[in-house]
């Protein structure tokens, strides 16, 4: 009898259990029941084992068994209003994390500040197959984390015709923004990234469209050139993804700057730019416009003249040095060695590097070091620097015919300025009224094809443009690209990696080997 009512008691115990966890984390009809009964078939177990073995409660309780047993109980229950408090404080506030170095599986800053920033509500209309995609449906629950004014809906178009012929939807896996409720704006976009999905809300956000020029017919990078490795395309398409223009001008067949050029890129000439051009620029700048130059590294063995673009950059505060930038770098069991693709860690105060932190490369860059003193009106901010271990190699010869390089009196000692952005107060200059932008770079191959990718070259650049087309906020709106984690060292991080994994390793197990060996010998 006392046997029974004990495993009545113990079932009692249990029903009673799973009746108070389904109360907490269930809700529903089939639950109520299910709630219902174990809490009853529970209270009806427990008192009749109560009732049959009040008698000797009393001397069980004391023993030794059962206060084991009512610690393990405590501790138990413990542990499951622990579970029950976490997955409550995780339903109601919830919190994600990436701890990818390249943050892989998160959104962007950029682009959460894009999307927290928005006052008008934003839908996404996702037109997949059959009207489920677990790939679309998480990275739109990646926005609307982010912002509660921003839902999704995925439409199957075989299902729903009449919203694909509204939003004229004619691929499948199309993501239709919509901005602004019902009446608002909406754009379609085809690429089921963020990146594309982000060019396309800032589309919608943005007021107009900024025309970009680049000047033509002197041997610059071709925005139109997207196979080459010298090519611009990769920068055009970045361009057109933030809704810009981009157009050509040949200066040397035009009397001035266009009218509608909110930017004129000059991406470094191999030919010398005509006297006309260079006014032409000058007086674009002097009445308020904004620039973009890039230079070409001096080399003996390639005919390059850029002796116009680097008088044009000394009026307006810069000094282009007639060198390469040249820096150490560490190959595996190879040791230092000379590199002519500085990396760039280190970044000036500037609205353009504003938060950001991450590596560049600048592949044979010179110098651009801001004229000490600086003309009154005129403020030149160093943007990027090389490191400490670099130096502006002024033995040209050296370099590209004997490819050899060593610090000497001439050169300058790193960290070197590779980048730089200009503010003119033309009135102070007296030059004219309001003021004028550039952004110098001493690099052009940094923003080709083949680099523009590599690192965060492509943020940095475009940060550049957009300060100079006064889009301050779109300086921090650039989805992130996935990248291969690459981690550089210096050297002595290397000799440390080198000597740990090694030597010391190898050299541990072969000492404990030949412990061990004598130990069994003796």
């Amino acid at each position: 009898m006392k046997r029974s009512s004990a495993l009545s008691g113990l079932i009692g115990l249990v029903l009673l259990s799973f009746g108070i966890l389904g109360y907490l984390l269930t809700s529903g009809g089939f639950a109520r029941l299910f709630i219902f009964v174990n809490v009853l078939g529970g209270l009806f177990a427990v008192t009749g084992w109560l009732m049959s073995s009040w008698g000797s409660i009393g001397s069980l309780a004391g023993s030794r068994a059962t206060r084991y047993g009512a610690n393990a109980a405590i501790y138990s229950v413990g542990f499951i209003g622990l579970l029950i408090a976490v997955n409550y404080l995780a339903a109601t506030y919830h919190r994600q994390f990436d701890m990818t170095s390249e943050k892989a599986f998160s959104l962007s800053p950029q682009t959460i500040k894009l999307i927290k920033g928005l006052t008008k509500p934003v839908k996404l209309y996702g037109f997949v197959q059959g009207g489920r995609s677990p790939a679309a449906e998480n990275l739109y629950e990646e926005y609307a984390y982010e912002q509660p004014l921003l839902t999704y809906e995925l439409v199957d178009p075989n299902r729903h015709p009449e919203l694909a012929e509204r939003f004229k939807v004619s691929v499948m896996n199309t993501t239709h923004i919509q901005y602004g409720g019902e009446h608002g704006q909406g754009t379609n976009v085809t690429d089921l990234n963020e990146e594309s999905l982000t060019n396309g809300i800032l589309k919608l956000v943005k007021t107009g469209t900024k025309t970009v020029y680049f000047t033509d017919g002197h041997g610059e990078a071709d925005p139109d050139d997207a196979e080459s490795a010298g090519g611009f395309g990769e920068f055009r398409k970045a361009l057109e993804g933030e809704n810009y223009k981009v157009k050509k001008v040949l200066l040397a067949s035009e009397p001035k700057v266009p009218q509608d050029c909110e930017v004129l890129i000059v991406a470094g000439p191999t030919r010398p730019l005509l006297p006309h051009e260079i006014d032409a620029i000058e007086d674009y700048l002097k009445n308020g416009g904004r620039a973009l130059v890039m230079m070409r590294p001096p080399r003996p063995d390639e005919a390059s003249d850029e002796s116009a673009l680097v008088q044009l950059v000394a009026d307006w505060g810069v000094e282009a040095g007639n060198n390469v930038v040249v820096d150490q770098v560490v190959r595996l069991f190879a040791g230092p060695a000379l590199g002519l693709n500085p990396l760039v860690n280190t970044y000036g105060p500037h609205p353009i590097t504003a938060s950001f932190t991450n590596q560049t490369v600048f592949p044979m860059v010179r110098s651009v070091i801001p004229i000490e003193p600086a003309k009154p009106g005129l403020l030149v901010t160093p943007l990027a620097k090389t490191s400490d271990s670099s130096w502006a190699e002024t033995d040209l010869v050296g370099i590209f015919q004997k490819q050899t390089a060593s610090f000497g009196k001439s050169d300058i000692k790193g960290p070197i300025t590779v980048a730089d952005a200009v503010e003119a107060n033309l009135a102070q200059l007296k030059w004219g009224t309001g003021d004028a932008r550039l952004v110098i770079f001493g690099d052009t191959g940094f923003a080709d094809n083949q680099y523009l990718e590599n690192f965060f070259n492509r943020d940095f650049l475009m940060n550049g443009i957009d300060w100079l087309a006064g889009e301050a906020n779109a300086i921090t709106i650039r989805p992130r690209t996935l990248r291969a984690s690459r981690f550089s060292l210096t050297i002595g991080e290397f000799d440390v990696v080198f000597v740990l994994s090694v030597l010391l390793i190898p050299e541990l197990l072969l000492i404990i080997g030949i412990a061990v060996w004598w130990e069994r010998r003796s």
